[in-house]
């Protein structure tokens, strides 16, 4: 069970506020009879001496009981402060009185008012001002508490300290974190009555609240400040935070010590602004933090929304709390559709991470799971690099990041690396084996001329030894064509005029073109741009391109249409766009992906190398070839640049 005192302390100021003696001791100066009542639980929690005289009833008559013990014709919940009524007074073993009462609520919580019997029920003009003001003083002395910027709320109180203490002047020493020494943060009065700065040793020996007159013994710095400067009369009391003293709260002034001023109500007051400086220095902290956790959030959101890599932010229950933009893109999804959903409805198709965001759960990092695949939205499947990382506050895992970097790209270099890698190594076998192979052959053929020469025109064995040479002819083209697909293209540049260089490539063909009945077509654009070129090596990328269309054209023949247009839409970067088109059966679209290939043929006698070494020769002619096919035709278009200073 707690002491009467401690529960009136309580239900008074609360476990962290002064102790309620200095409050009954202010209570006690007053002059005239004054109650304080707890109105929320209707009940009288202190009684001044002088109305204790006047009622005859002792504290041990008031434990727990009621206003109406009291006051018996008081209705509590229709007082206001400030307010004056007359009202029944009971007394111990005597018949009640008729008094005139006044009611002041006390601090912030309205239900502590102090009930003040009036020495004359006349009016109210007669209470005596001193105590009127005195409580006015201590109300607004809360009430001016309530703010929390210290520099605008700490001189009003060291005023309203002055007049409750009735002294010259009030300060407020505090010590410097940087520097051993107490500075004065906050002065009322005249400035020459207290130094700006004291020793730390001052807060060392004024640990207890203590009055100082001129004729003691100076033991401190502010005492021998004092009598220099003529003080008569100096007040300390200690601003103590967990037994440790933060500061020095100071009054002074010169003739006789007031009545007002004694060492409760200055250790009451001390307690006051102890208080208000602790909760101006919580406020200000936890506004300084709001302010910082603001300044990291923009910070974060800044780069957590630029990083290139995919974050996806898990709670405890490793659920998606937050995705940045680059993990919409890589996993298709937006923000608003995974918000909430267990991690697996999300990232799926790998079982590395489970563990990882267990041992996350646990504060460990893991840097690197390794290459592991997931699955986009659309269940296409991608490699990535992921790596998991908790976030730690207050030494608990608050949430847990899960970084992502797609490795497609990687592993699509890697792949043609070593694809370039297998191609060079073949290159240098197909070059070795063709070159062994070719003086054979070569042997083989002038060997079968030679005995064609010594048999008769009309021997049968003559269609055998024809049909040899011809083979010998095509194993010699098919090494030809194995030995360019391995050279690096060797061009000798010089200019060209497009217009005559193409008109001789297709007189070249017509003989052809006639036999399989193609009609060639022209569409030269007038005043066309030069380009510079190797002449023989585009002779051979149009050859490849006229024979593929004549081979599509094969079985009904049509019409073959060579174009040649500038193309000017890249500013200052003009270039020839050249088209052959075929009204071939058109190319299949599995065919068309991997058509510059090596080694890709749709004809049953290619070799699969004529456009893969076309492209090659484009590539080092610094253009390009593209093609665009669909039933009923095909378009292969080169782009070459054109010649600098020769646009028209």
């Amino acid at each position: 069970m707690k002491s009467f005192t401690s529960q009136i302390t309580s239900n008074l100021l609360g476990k962290s506020g002064p102790g309620a003696e200095e409050v009954f001791a202010l209570l006690n100066l007053q002059e005239e009879p004054c109650a304080l009542v707890d109105l929320s639980a209707d009940k009288i929690i202190f009684l001044n001496s002088r109305l204790i005289k006047a009622t005859s009833f002792t504290t041990a008559d008031l434990r727990d009981k009621n206003t109406g013990f009291l006051f018996p014709n008081l209705d509590v919940k229709a007082i206001s402060s400030g307010e004056s009524r007359e009202i029944d007074l009971n007394r111990r073993g005597q018949t009640p009185i008729h008094a005139r009462v006044r009611f002041d609520f006390i601090g912030t919580a309205s239900h502590l008012v102090v009930i003040r019997i009036l020495a004359h029920q006349s009016s109210e003009s007669d209470v005596e001002p001193e105590i009127e003001g005195l409580i006015d003083q201590l109300i607004l002395l809360t009430k001016v508490s309530e703010g929390s910027d210290v520099n605008q709320i700490l001189p009003q109180l060291m005023r309203l300290i002055c007049l409750i203490l009735n002294v010259e002047t009030a300060a407020i020493f505090q010590a410097d974190p940087s520097y051993p020494s107490l500075k004065c943060v906050c002065l009322h009065g005249r400035s020459t009555d207290l130094p700006a700065e004291l020793p730390s040793t001052d807060l060392i020996r004024l640990t207890e609240p203590a009055i100082w007159n001129a004729g003691d013994r100076a033991i401190t710095d502010i005492h021998k400040y004092a009598r220099m400067n003529s003080v008569e009369y100096v007040a300390t009391a200690p601003l103590k935070l967990d037994d440790a003293a933060i500061g020095i709260m100071v009054v002074c002034g010169r003739g006789v010590l007031p009545r007002e001023l004694r060492i409760s109500v200055l250790q009451y007051l001390s307690i006051h602004i102890l208080n208000f400086l602790q909760k101006s220095m919580l406020i200000k902290n936890l506004q300084d933090r709001i302010v910082f956790e603001q300044q990291r959030m923009v910070a974060r959101n800044a780069t957590f929304e630029n990083m290139q890599e995919a974050v996806i932010v898990l709670n405890n229950e490793l659920e998606i709390i937050e995705i940045n933009q680059a993990a919409e893109w890589m996993l298709n999804y937006a923000e608003q559709e995974v918000l909430g959903q267990p991690y697996d409805n999300v990232l799926i198709g790998t079982d590395k991470l489970q563990p990882a965001l267990e041992d996350a759960k646990k504060g460990n990092t893991t840097h690197n799971l390794g290459k592991a695949n997931l699955n986009r939205r659309n269940g296409q499947s991608f490699p990535t690099q992921m790596k998991v990382i908790p976030v730690m506050r207050d030494k608990k895992v608050y949430s847990i990041e899960v970084l992502l970097a797609d490795i497609s790209e990687n592993e699509q270099q890697k792949a043609l690396t070593q694809q370039l890698e297998n191609r060079a190594l073949l290159g240098d076998y197909t070059a070795a084996i063709a070159h062994d192979l070719r003086n054979p052959i070569n042997s083989i053929y002038t060997g079968i001329q030679l005995l064609g020469m010594k048999l008769a025109p009309d021997d049968p064995n003559q269609d055998n030894i024809g049909r040899i040479q011809n083979d010998c002819t095509r194993l010699n083209n098919l090494l030809e064509s194995l030995m360019s697909s391995v050279r690096t293209v060797d061009t000798q540049l010089e200019l060209i005029d497009l217009d005559v260089y193409l008109h001789k490539i297709v007189d070249r063909w017509r003989p052809k073109f006639a036999k399989v009945n193609v009609n060639p077509v022209f569409n030269i654009q007038a005043n066309l741009s030069k380009i510079m070129g190797d002449p023989k090596s585009l002779d051979r990328v149009f050859t490849n391109l006229i024979t593929n269309a004549l081979d599509a054209m094969a079985e009904k023949g049509d019409t073959l249409a060579v174009t040649a247009v500038m193309n000017k839409e890249i500013v200052n970067h003009p270039f020839v766009d050249i088209s052959i088109t075929d009204n071939g059966p058109g190319i299949p679209e599995d065919v068309k992906e991997h058509l510059f290939s090596p080694y890709m043929t749709t004809r049953k006698k290619g070799t699969g190398l004529g456009l893969f070494l076309t492209k090659q020769i484009v590539t080092a002619h610094k253009g390009s070839i593209s093609v665009n096919s669909f039933p009923g035709g095909t378009v292969f278009t080169i782009r070459l640049p054109a010649e600098d200073g020769e646009v028209r």
